[in-house]
């Protein structure tokens, strides 16, 4: 018998005849190999974490931060505080997240069509089609504290680039403020669009390149025209991707850091104090580090209503393929 020449079925491994404790062993997963990765994954992850949970319901701060560990409790105040009280400038955490919110719907509201029509473009053969596929990734692969840096130059009253061209073209004055006042939330999202617009680009030219011809030759013997073709064929076949496109870049956006920080400094203006750069000032420059913690925390939970969506979009195309 196969059981008695010492083949599990199940298994397919070879094991002692006669089956018994050893067997059993033998059958079973190595678990034990996952050991390293997670003592690993709770040193640097939920240690972590756990910390900052804590952190969040002390008043830690410079003056007790020497021992943080007797930092007095005060439950649940930081994040009452948080809600009610703003960092230098005035800008509560409910400020800061509309901010964040508002910087990542409109960068992504913006880029979206920008991505779409440089990728339709980029998918027809014409001469130097390398060449420009290539130009068109340099904003993207330029680092972020780079183009901030650029940016901000751009923007600079008076005799910036920016200033200069709209008061020769009679759109605007030459000492517009972009960097201060309520200028700058559309001078961050300028700037991120400049930066951003290629990965849409990057994921609908890929799926593009996964559309068969023979989908357009069919339509077009249907006598289907140019928009047809692209709002019935084209349009719905990327939708997975374009969806996964709106998720990523929103919430990469939301998370943006370097951006505000480099471009306006700190603390920044109240329309470009994104939640971010709240954390940032809140702990390291008021030193409110419980505080801090206390909208890192409800930063993530925020994070969480798009990374839901995000998991389910990724099982959706597991499914589908």
């Amino acid at each position: 018998m196969r059981e008695a020449a010492g083949m599990s079925e199940r298994s397919g491994r070879v094991v002692p005849p006669g089956g018994g404790r050893r067997a059993r062993a033998l059958r079973r997963p190595p678990f034990f190999l996952l050991w390293p990765s997670a003592a690993l994954l709770c040193l640097i992850v939920l240690l972590p974490f756990a910390i900052g949970v804590y952190t969040s319901f002390t008043g830690l701060n410079q003056y007790t931060i020497s021992h943080w560990s007797s930092a007095p409790f005060i439950g649940w105040q930081n994040y009452v505080d948080s809600f009610t009280q703003g960092d230098a400038l005035g800008a509560t955490l409910l400020q800061s997240a509309w901010a964040s919110i508002s910087f990542a719907l409109a960068t992504t509201a913006i880029i979206l069509p920008i991505g779409i029509v440089a990728a339709l473009l980029m998918n027809r053969p014409f001469p130097g089609r390398g060449m420009v596929r290539s130009l068109f990734l340099v904003p993207f692969v330029m680092p972020t504290f780079v183009n901030a840096i650029t940016w901000r130059l751009l923007f600079m009253n008076n005799w910036g680039l920016i200033d200069r061209l709209l008061s020769t073209l009679h759109l605007a004055s030459a000492n517009t403020y972009w960097l201060i006042g309520p200028n700058t939330f559309w001078a961050m999202v300028l700037a991120d669009v400049w930066a951003s617009w290629p990965f849409v680009y990057l994921l609908t030219l890929a799926g593009l390149q996964q559309i068969s011809d023979e989908l357009y030759e069919a339509a077009t013997i249907d006598g289907a025209n140019g928009p047809a073709m692209f709002f019935q064929v084209t349009l719905p076949l990327l939708r997975p991707i374009l969806g996964l496109a709106i998720l990523l870049s929103t919430l990469n956006h939301y998370n943006n850091f370097t951006l505000p920080f480099v471009m306006f400094g700190t603390p920044p203006p109240t329309q470009v104090d994104v939640l971010p750069v709240n954390v940032y000032v809140t702990s390291f420059q008021l030193f409110n580090l419980g505080g801090g913690a206390a909208m890192s925390l409800i930063t993530l939970l925020i994070m969480l209503v798009p990374a839901f969506f995000y998991i389910r979009l990724v099982r959706l195309g597991e499914g589908a393929a």
